[in-house]
């Protein structure tokens, strides 16, 4: 259920005074291919945001699910190859994710990522998350492709994904928000 959705986790959404607002949060499936839209607006500063999505060592902070994350190499300024290792369980349905990404950053404006399939448990995987600031908000949006290279229910599988996509949102947001306003004092 994830290849991007490790780097999600982390640009999405457990304690936080004042959550921010899942605007857009979608899921469409087709033959295997799971598109992704998430739109958000998080109760912290731009600065605190990126820097935070940016930590790749560090994504287990922003979500429990995210069990490891590693860089591999830096393959240039703002380009990094970044490997995650992510545990999801929906009812009786568990799978333990390995993706590895090729991530780019450009400052100010968005990240993106494409999954290796043959590093990862992806046979395709992009994402790119645009960030900016809303007045004392900031604004994500994320669009994602992903197939996975395993199985998942076919008749309850996009309902799976959207729900926990939803609820992993929801999540990460309230701990980027918590860790961002820790940033602040």
């Amino acid at each position: 259920m994830r290849p991007c959705i490790a780097f999600l986790l982390l640009v999405l959404g457990a304690q936080a005074s004042q959550a921010g607002d899942i605007l857009v949060a979608q899921v469409d499936h087709d033959r295997g291919l799971y598109r992704i839209e998430l739109d958000m607006r998080l109760d912290a500063g731009k600065g605190h945001v990126w820097r935070l999505l940016t930590d790749y060592s560090h994504y287990g902070q922003l979500n429990d699910a995210i069990k490891e994350s590693e860089i591999l190499r830096q393959q240039g300024p703002g380009s990094y190859r970044v490997r995650t290792l992510t545990r999801a369980c929906v009812y009786f349905f568990c799978k333990t994710v390995t993706q590895v990404q090729d991530v780019t950053e450009v400052p100010g404006r968005y990240i993106s990522a494409s999954v290796l399939p043959a590093l990862s448990d992806f046979r395709h995987g992009v994402v790119r998350a645009y960030i900016w600031p809303e007045g004392a908000y900031t604004r994500i949006r994320v669009l994602a492709e992903v197939e996975p290279d395993f199985w998942i229910p076919p008749l309850i599988g996009p309902w799976i994904i959207s729900r926990k996509l939803q609820s992993e949102t929801l999540e990460t947001m309230r701990n980027v928000e918590r860790l961002a306003g820790q940033g602040r004092q």
